[in-house]
């Protein structure tokens, strides 16, 4: 069935209009476009130096990091020889304080209780086993 003319007239119409209509909106997309990456350009101009600043920075921390690190090392291994020579050396004074001072004393505690030991023999004679009562002069058995 073959079309009118004003039907194949008005056809021409829409499909011209609707053709219109879509290359007006790829224009206003490509506008956009165009405008978004010049936006784009604009902000990735500006975060260079703020990302290479972050960058710098994070290295900086990473070098302080390493060089603390390195710098604990040293103090605990120095720290741990300290205390070895300081343990060595309580050790070594323990056993002089033991032999100087130690040794003496005993032979010292030793006369001394002797001593003592015979004062009290001296001023406590034996007497067989008889209790003495002062006082009285009498002896009892």
């Amino acid at each position: 069935m073959p079309m009118s003319a004003a039907a194949t007239t008005a056809l021409f119409i829409f499909v011209g209009i609707f053709a219109l209509i879509t290359v007006a909106l790829m224009g206003v997309m490509a506008f956009a476009l165009s405008k978004l990456v010049k936006l784009l350009d604009t902000l990735a101009d500006k975060l260079d130096p703020v990302v290479a600043k972050a960058t710098d920075t994070i290295e900086t921390v990473q070098r302080i990091t390493a060089n603390v690190g390195e710098k604990a090392d040293t103090i605990l291994s120095k720290g741990e020889t300290i205390t070895d020579k300081v343990t060595v050396k309580v050790e070594e004074t323990s056993e002089i304080v033991q032999k100087a001072v130690t040794g003496p004393l005993i032979t010292v505690s030793s006369v001394i209780a002797g001593i003592s030991k015979g004062f009290s023999v001296y001023t406590h004679p034996s007497n067989g086993g008889a209790k003495v009562y002062r006082g009285n002069g009498t002896k009892k058995q």
